[in-house]
């Protein structure tokens, strides 16, 4: 049985506060969704979110009144709804740290050609990409707003464990000397770990408890970045990273690295 199936009427959480089940279950139905690009059927929802057949009728009925989910006569199958599309665009765009962020994303994009993605943890362990600017190469990575990441894709998964967050799930675990390492340059690239010739550098960027919010990633095809490139602009992405944080009000930890700029990004 999963949560959502146990939440029943006087259901509560962890600090003993009531839950309303309808809610979580639909929380439940629209992750699976996200998780799905095809959409699913009401039989497969119901198995996966660990709902009886007819809880979950109810429940997507609603939802599609309501305007977050949409069906398929044809295929008879559900899929995100139009509805989602504005509160996302709303939530993004009132998330200070990617509001702060946009304007080293452009810059960085700028001045390497690259694209630039946001990327989110999630308090259950995996990372969504919320934002990005496009690469000025003319083969361009294929990585979108809204990819999810699962809790050990390389680099982000270390970048979390490196500066380990509260709250969170648990992170995946790595050789301490790989975390210290990370931690005393302030960065972290890989080179082909996600596939063949994409390689990736990125930064955390820091909330009021030290803890990573958000991390930008830099994505290049074979040479586009290589360890060299990499070398070139860490100085600016550890400043990016710091100005970030400071500007939302993030606390930086002691040991991050210090940054050779004073101020913006020339």
């Amino acid at each position: 049985m999963t949560k959502a199936e146990g939440l029943g009427s006087n259901a509560t959480d962890e600090s003993g506060e009531q839950l309303v089940p309808a809610i979580t279950r639909a929380a439940r139905v629209l992750e699976a969704l996200v998780q799905q690009s095809a959409g699913a059927t009401l039989t497969e929802l119901a198995k996966r979110c660990g709902l009886a057949k007819s809880t979950a009728s109810v429940l997507l009925r609603t939802m599609l009144v309501e305007g977050l989910v949409v069906y398929d006569q044809e295929t008879r199958r559900y899929n995100l709804g139009p509805l989602l599309v504005e509160f996302g665009v709303a939530a993004i765009a009132r998330t200070s740290a990617v509001a702060a962020s946009r304007t080293y994303m452009e810059w960085l994009a700028e001045r390497t050609e690259l694209a630039c993605l946001a990327i989110q943890p999630m308090p259950d362990g995996h990372f969504t990409a919320i934002a990005k600017i496009e690469s000025r190469k003319p083969v361009k990575v294929t990585i979108e707003v809204g990819a999810r990441f699962d809790r050990d894709t390389p680099l982000i998964s270390r970048l979390a464990a490196a500066w380990p967050s509260r709250g969170r799930a648990e992170q995946v675990s790595y050789p301490a000397a790989e975390l210290a390492e990370l931690r005393a340059q302030g960065y972290g690239a890989v080179y082909g770990e996600y596939r063949p010739e994409l390689n990736v550098v990125g930064v955390p960027v820091f909330d009021r408890d030290g803890a990573p919010c958000l991390f930008l990633s830099l994505l290049g095809i074979g040479d586009d970045l290589t360890v060299e490139g990499v070398a070139g602009i860490a100085d600016y992405l550890v400043t990016a990273s710091r100005e970030i944080s400071s500007h939302i009000g993030g606390r930086i930890p002691a040991d991050y690295p210090a940054s050779n700029r004073t101020a913006g990004l020339d």
